[in-house]
């Protein structure tokens, strides 16, 4: 074995807690990126499994949906790890200062002293890895479990949607690659986090490594912070210039406490995003639904050079009406039948038929007119007779629906479209074909049926008496959901075969049976799922943060014993000292609040800055989470030296001056 390797090791047995708090970082490091590999190798199988070995036909987007948060979660892996691990074998070496300088002046060399502490490396991790293996395959597999809990849910759900069999499984897969490649990105990155330290380590003079201090050129003054004197007196002074000489053990502190708090509030910020989406895709309803669609395919046409969409099998009204009342020899229900079109028809607005409030929507004041797609809807006889009541118009009326909801940039606006004074529309079609209708009357958002106010697709929406539709829908909320689903699958099956027919998409159209709140209920699940696997990552990746400040702080002050023990014997009192401590905590706390607080609210507000174009989904700052984190760093930074101090009240001031404690 090189003297080298065996310096190393000895240095290793020595220091058992450094050495212990070196060894739960790479444990935990190695466990997350074996976690994530495992998550990786587990959604590849249930892929695999799903779709074929290419992902069928859209493989591309189906493997950027599993690398990109890979290379994510990796690089934060990365990052963390190099921070919190170079931190420890810089403590190392600075507590080993005076043992390279007797070496050096031995015959040691430069190559030889970072050989030492890369091979001190290498030995922590032949330790160290294979028992963050084994934890992040524990952590992959219950974690795998939760999440194939939740894709089971989603199957079921996404059955009732799609109406023919979904299956997908995810079940716990790992394959001898990716050990090999966690174990080899776990190795390098300790490597890589040791280089620095070793490199600086074997660069330093013999003679300054004796003195217990690196190789300076120039001597630079210390100026005390005139805040610091103010509020900490003459300890905060002398904690100041302790931490403006020895910036590289607190510069790492700072940035791991900094990078804790950005993933608390970021996390917490997402968390409340998601659920401001959930709550805005909610339908306030969980009837049941039974759905047409008809298939469409869009084109050019030829004469008027417009898009214009053609339907396979378009729905009637009066068809529509006939499936309605066959739903209601089920006994004892009330159907409510609602059909819509939104890419028929189109219509040119003239701007002074618009409010102020319409045209600041749509950022106008000049143009002549403006076009807008039309959404045509038909209500169900019953309810169409009901609305024209509420309207206070004969029935044949056509009713012009006069409210707007838009999203203004994360911010969900309710307008008043139109005038009153317009009393027609032409509506045009894409081949040229023009239709005048008139508008008997307006109806105000407080007004309109619930299921109606879900249709918002377009500014102009009219409810006519009769048409063909695209889209057709039957609402009913019975007591007994199963029995009344598998009754409106058999009327579906009746009025529209083959509607269970995997090769449906054929005959033109598409039916289903499900709730309505289906499809946000699946959206809900996949919430829940990123939520737990982002706090359980960013859980683990804190207890690394935490594991390398609890080391840190107490091996700066453990280190430090014979600087103590001195101002002791010229007059400092332990309350002095104690309070120079707390003034080395809380400048160090503070330094990361500043660089923490500002990045952990820009980070998820930049996020927010792209959700907000498509949804009306705002930024808030999580400020219980916020004050929360700021008081966690505070207790753990004071906790951590004022635990240490206790450790050196019982130590001998004269064996402190005579020696160096480790």
């Amino acid at each position: 074995m090189r003297i080298t390797a065996k310096l190393a090791w000895n240095q290793i047995k020595r220091n058992r807690y450094r050495t212990i708090g070196a060894i739960l970082a790479i444990i935990l490091s190695t466990a997350l990126t074996t976690a994530v590999f495992c998550f990786v190798t587990s959604a590849n199988r249930m892929l695999v499994s799903f779709l074929g070995d290419e992902y069928g036909e859209y493989g591309g987007a189906y493997q950027s949906l599993l690398l990109i948060p890979a290379v994510f979660f990796a690089g934060l892996i990365f990052v963390m790890s190099v921070t919190v691990i170079s931190n420890v074998f810089q403590v190392s070496a600075n507590q080993r200062m005076n043992e390279f300088g007797i070496l050096k002046c031995v015959g040691g060399t430069t190559k030889q002293i970072k050989e030492t502490v890369i091979y001190e490396s290498i030995w922590l991790s032949i330790i160290g890895i294979p028992l963050g293996l084994v934890c992040g395959l524990g952590i992959g597999f219950i974690g795998v479990h939760i999440t194939g809990n939740f894709v089971e849910e989603m199957n079921e759900l996404q059955q009732s949607i799609i109406m023919r069999p979904f299956t997908m499984e995810l079940s716990f897969s790992i394959t001898p690659w990716a050990l090999f490649f966690s174990v080899l990105f776990s190795f390098f990155t300790v490597l890589y986090a040791a280089y620095k330290p070793a490199k600086k380590a074997g660069n330093i003079s013999a003679l300054s490594c004796i003195r217990g201090m690196e190789d300076t050129n120039v001597i630079i003054e210390v100026q005390t912070k005139k805040w610091v004197k103010g509020c900490f007196g003459f300890e905060g002074i002398l904690a100041d210039r302790n931490m403006s000489r020895n910036k590289t053990n607190f510069k790492s502190t700072t940035r791991i406490l900094a990078l804790g708090i950005v993933l608390l509030l970021g996390t917490g910020s997402l968390v409340l995003q998601a659920g401001q989406l959930k709550a805005y895709m909610n339908p306030g309803t969980d009837d049941v639904m039974m759905s047409y669609s008809s298939n469409r395919k869009k084109q050019v046409n030829e004469m008027t050079g417009r898009t214009e969409e053609i339907y396979a099998k378009p729905i009637n009204s009066q068809d529509a009406e006939l499936v309605r009342q066959r739903l209601l020899e089920y006994g004892n229900i009330e159907i409510i039948g609602l059909g819509y079109d939104n890419g028929t028809y189109h219509v040119d607005v003239e701007t002074e038929y618009l409010t102020e409030g319409m045209r600041q929507a749509m950022e106008t004041s000049v143009e002549a007119s403006i076009e807008f797609n039309v959404d045509l809807i038909v209500l169900d006889q019953t309810n169409y007779e009901k609305l024209c009541d509420v309207a206070k118009v004969p029935v044949g009326s056509n009713i012009l629906l006069n409210y707007y909801r838009y999203n203004d940039n994360g911010r969900l606006q309710h307008i008043v479209p139109f005038s009153e004074n317009m009393t027609e529309i032409v509506l045009k079609k894409a081949n040229g074909d023009i239709i005048t209708v008139s508008v008997d009357a307006f109806l105000p958002e407080s007004k309109v049926p619930t299921h109606v106010l879900a249709l918002n697709e377009n500014p102009i929406r009219l409810v006519v008496p009769e048409a063909e539709l695209r889209f057709y829908e039957w609402y009913c909320n019975p007591e007994d959901e199963l029995a009344y689903m598998q009754y409106a699958k058999s009327v579906g099956e009746e009025f529209f075969p083959t509607v269970t027919d995997d090769s449906y998409a054929k005959e033109g159209f598409t039916v289903r049976v499900s709730r309505v709140d289906t499809m946000v209920r699946v959206l809900n699940i996949a919430i829940v799922m990123a939520e737990i696997i982002i706090y359980g990552f960013v859980g683990v990746l804190l207890l690394i943060g935490l594991v390398s400040v609890v080391s840190t702080l107490s091996t700066n002050v453990m280190m430090r014993t014979r600087e103590f023990a001195v101002l002791k014997s010229v007059g400092m009192t332990t309350e002095g000292l104690q309070k120079m401590l707390l003034s080395e905590s809380v400048i160090c706390t503070l330094k990361a609040i500043v660089w923490g607080v500002p990045l952990g609210i820009l980070i998820p507000y930049m996020i927010n800055v792209v959700i907000r174009q498509a949804v009306p989904v705002l930024y808030h700052i999580p400020w219980g989470l916020l004050l929360s984190s700021i008081g966690g760093v505070f207790l753990l930074t004071l906790a951590v030296t004022f635990g240490t101090v206790y450790k050196l009240r019982r130590q001998n001031l004269i064996e402190s001056i005579r020696m160096k404690t480790d």
